[in-house]
C-alpha cells in the first residue's frame, strides 16, 4: 500500500501519525508529493488532486483523511477508533472538530497570502473568529480527550500543532494553557516528532 502525502498537510499528518502509533510502517509506503503541482501519480488515484490518498492492495484508492484513518485502524487489532457506541461517536466528533480547525487555519492562510489589494478582511476575520471559538470549545471539552490516547486526541493534537505552523502570531498557547499542556504531552510521542513539518515550511 502507498500513502500519498505532503509534509505540511495536517490531514495527511493524522494518517502518518496513526501509521506510526500502530507500527504499520512496513505495510504502508509513504510517497511525498506536492499537490499544487498536480502530479500525475496523485491525480490518477484522486481526481480531486488532494492529499492524503491511499492506494490499497485491492479495491479503489481511498481519499479523505477520516476514511483513510478508519481503514488504517482496521489493519490490526488495536483500536484507536472505537467500533461502536458513544465512545465511537465522541472520537469521531473530536476528529471532526479538529478537521474543522484545520480547515479554518488553511482558509485564513490562503486569504492572508493573497496580494493585499486582493485580500478580503471579512474572510480573514471570519476564519479567525472561528478559530477562537473552536479553541474555547476544545478548552470546555478538554476533559473528554486530554488524557486519552485515541484518534480523537491524536486529531486534536495535530490540529493544534498546525495552528503553530500557520498562525503562530495567534500565540494560542498563552490563552489556553491546559490545551498547550495537552499538546506538549503529545509532542513527546515519537509519532509527532517523526511527522513534524520541515523547519521553515
Amino acid at each position: 500500500m502507498q500513502l500519498f502525502y505532503s509534509p505540511t498537510s495536517p490531514y495527511a499528518r493524522k494518517c502518518r501519525v496513526l501509521i506510526i502509533e500502530k507500527s504499520l510502517e512496513s505495510r504502508i509506503e509513504l510517497v511525498a508529493v506536492s499537490p499544487l503541482d498536480d502530479p500525475d501519480d496523485l491525480l490518477a488515484v484522486n481526481p480531486l488532486g488532494k492529499v492524503p490518498a491511499l492506494i490499497r492492495k485491492s479495491g479503489p484508492a481511498l481519499i479523505d483523511s477520516p476514511l483513510i484513518c478508519e481503514f488504517i485502524d482496521t489493519l490490526d487489532d488495536e483500536r484507536w477508533i472505537p467500533a461502536n457506541g458513544e465512545s465511537r461517536i465522541l472520537v469521531l466528533r473530536q476528529q471532526a472538530i479538529a478537521d474543522g480547525l484545520m480547515d479554518l487555519t488553511i482558509g485564513r492562510r490562503i486569504e492572508t497570502n493573497r496580494d493585499a489589494k486582493l485580500r478580503y478582511p471579512m474572510w480573514v476575520e471570519r476564519w479567525e473568529r472561528g478559530i477562537a471559538r473552536t479553541l474555547d470549545q476544545l478548552d470546555r471539552e478538554r476533559g473528554q480527550f486530554e488524557r486519552s490516547v485515541d484518534h480523537g486526541a491524536l486529531s486534536i493534537a495535530v490540529a493544534l500543532s498546525y495552528l503553530d505552523l500557520r498562525y503562530a502570531e495567534l500565540d494560542w498557547r498563552s490563552a489556553h494553557i491546559e490545551l498547550a499542556e495537552f499538546l506538549e504531552r503529545w509532542e513527546q510521542r515519537e509519532s509527532l516528532k517523526l511527522t513534524a513539518p520541515p523547519v521553515g515550511a
